[in-house]
């Protein structure tokens, strides 16, 4: 008997809906095994083996009937060649001290031990000094009741990283976040398209591609990077669903943003203004839930409750820090934003003021600007229809006024990377497109173009000094060379500012890559609870800045130097005047400075 295979007739923009839905459907299956505890590759290899026939099946079958014009060439050239120039000039982000370290750490620990808790001796021992709750000593961790530790974050974007890590070991992060921006960028031309002709979606896309914001958090393992491709994604999808109310198109966009629940909070904003479009636009809700949704679409989202109550019971902790930052602009409206060199709050006032000044010095605010203006003009004349994509973003402007982050840039300006930059470029597009002016001919789009230059010109102007910019590069060989100084039986106690960064330690390295026994070491008070006979020695990596800290709590005298160390690397320098004048004073770009840093590795004799 003959196996009848099924002829699906697809179009090409049901081609990339299908190609996108794959690697979604990756991270819902890595986010599925994370939380089962089987995180293991023959399930990952096994679903990439499938999808890859599948799509090739859909692809060939439909080959005849796909339209391949410049315009595609075009916009597969520009993403690609971005992308290439972004990966050459990424190093791994697997540093202890910020986001991207913890986040990446967890990955790889999940990677390794196929579930998402762990343990090792020096974590078991500052379990018993510290017991559940924060591992403060390891910076994006908790400790569970049992002692292990677990990450404080969402497992959406630690399951994508994780599931590109086993499969390619560190390269796999570029790889994951590569992939995310593709989908991100094609997505938003899509969008971009469906309201524009295709050259102004093309400039929409140039103007991304050579913004120094989207370049410079490529490099990052934060998941902004993941929340691009799904935000995106999902407008993109429920875009289609407004034009031709198919209930595919609807359920891809939820799928999207079901897997972005797991990723940011931000999600729960999307999602609630989706479903209030939907009642608005169909009145009844039984007919939404039954008719336009379907029972086979319900069906799906009970399945996402399940699997969103079975994540509360797993991973409990990420969902206190969401909770903690749906409440925050509400709890505190007097602190936009924290002076990370002090702990004074600044009035929300004088943050978005903040805010402003930070995005034209990135050559943000004109987007801001034209975007708002954009915005105003179609909603006076009740263009609503183009304002879609605007109104699932809408939760995000409150970041305008409360962004909740530490005020040190660029690094503040990841809480508008993947909503509030790119609906703004959106925006802006569609002023310069629909409202100059216009005269024949060649002329009547010369306006356009002279615009779209001068945003082009002052992007490339921020953009291209950080473009070969690695932050961290060569950092983690002359870290292999230390971690060569130790046994995998002793304690290494690290301070902060051993590498020059304490947003760069080389504990996570230390520990997950080369199988020391390293931590975060900050309070003196500490070792006197540590059980010395666990450990066959007890060393110091100090640098010679923090000699007077360990000398003034009584440590120095107890430390024999046994051998020198050096680590050279390349730091953001951020000029922000006294710490009082943060917010008063002129910002300036950062700028990229050498520095070698020189220390010490102790014995602990006493």
């Amino acid at each position: 008997m003959k196996l009848q295979i099924p002829e699906i007739t697809l179009n090409r923009y049901q081609l990339f809906t299908i190609f996108a839905l794959f690697w979604i459907g990756l991270g819902w299956l890595g986010l599925a095994l994370s939380l089962l505890g089987i995180f293991y590759n023959i399930f990952l290899v096994s679903y990439i083996v499938l999808g890859v026939i599948t799509l090739v099946y859909l692809i060939n079958f439909n080959k005849t009937k796909i339209e391949i014009n410049p315009r595609f060439f075009l916009m597969l050239f520009l993403t690609l060649t971005a992308i290439f120039i972004f990966s050459t000039y990424t190093t791994p982000s697997i540093f202890s001290g910020r986001d991207q370290g913890s986040l990446s750490e967890a990955a790889i620990r999940l990677s390794q031990n196929h579930h998402i808790s762990f343990s090792s001796p020096v974590s078991e021992e500052f379990f018993k000094i510290y017991g559940p709750g924060k591992a403060l000593n390891f910076p994006g961790f908790n400790y569970t009741a049992s002692g292990n530790m677990s990450t404080q974050f969402p497992l959406g974007y630690i399951s994508w990283l994780a599931i590109f890590y086993s499969l390619f070991g560190l390269n796999g992060f570029i790889v994951a976040n590569s992939i995310t921006f593709f989908i991100f960028i094609f997505s938003f031309y899509l969008v971009t398209r469906y309201y524009l002709r295709a050259s102004s979606a093309i400039a929409a896309v140039a103007l991304v591609l050579t913004s120094f914001v989207f370049s410079w958090f490529f490099k990052f393992t934060l998941s902004e990077n993941l929340a691009l491709m799904l935000t995106w994604f999902g407008i993109y999808e429920f875009v289609l669903f407004t034009k031709n109310r198919s209930r595919f198109y609807l359920l891809s966009s939820l799928t999207a943003f079901l897997l972005l629940f797991f990723t940011r909070v931000e999600a729960l904003g999307f999602l609630a203004i989706i479903f209030a479009m939907l009642i608005i636009k169909y009145k009844d809700w039984k007919y939404l839930l039954f008719v336009v949704i379907g029972k086979k679409a319900l069906l799906f989202i009970g399945c996402f409750l399940l699997l969103h109550i079975f994540h509360l019971t797993i991973d409990s902790p990420s969902y206190f820090s969401m909770l903690k930052s749906i409440l925050s602009p509400f709890i505190s409206l007097g602190s936009g934003l924290k002076d990370y060199s002090q702990t004074d709050s600044v009035p929300f006032l004088a943050t978005s003021f903040y805010v402003l000044k930070v995005f034209s010095v990135y050559a943000l605010f004109n987007f801001l600007l034209f975007g708002f203006i954009g915005f105003v003009y179609l909603w006076k004349h009740k263009k609503f229809e183009i304002l879609v994509p605007f109104l699932i973003v809408l939760p995000t402007l409150v970041y305008l006024v409360h962004p909740s982050i530490s005020a040190d840039h660029p690094w503040m300006l990841r809480r508008f990377v993947f909503s509030i930059i790119p609906i703004s470029i959106l925006y802006s597009i569609w002023f310069f497109d629909s409202c100059l002016p216009a005269g024949r001919g060649f002329f009547k789009r010369i306006y356009f173009y002279i615009a779209i230059s001068m945003l082009l010109v002052t992007n490339l102007i921020v953009s291209v000094p950080f473009l070969t910019v690695s932050p961290d590069k060569n950092l983690l060989p002359q870290i292999k060379a230390i971690s060569g100084n130790f046994q995998d039986s002793d304690l290494i106690l690290v301070d902060r500012d051993a590498t020059g960064d304490g947003w760069s330690m080389m504990t996570g390295p230390m520990n997950f890559l080369f199988n020391k026994q390293a931590v975060y070491f900050f309070n003196p008070k500490d070792l006197a609870q540590i059980d010395r006979n666990k450990f066959s020695a007890i060393y110091f990596i100090i640098p010679d800045t923090k000699l007077d800290f360990y000398r003034s709590n009584g440590i120095l005298e107890k430390l024999a130097p046994i051998k020198n160390y050096s680590i050279a690397t390349e730091i953001l320098a951020i000029k922000t005047g006294e710490k009082q004048e943060m917010f008063t004073a002129p910002i300036e770009l950062p700028s990229v400075q050498d520095v070698t840093i020189y220390g010490k590795i102790y014995l602990l004799t006493d």
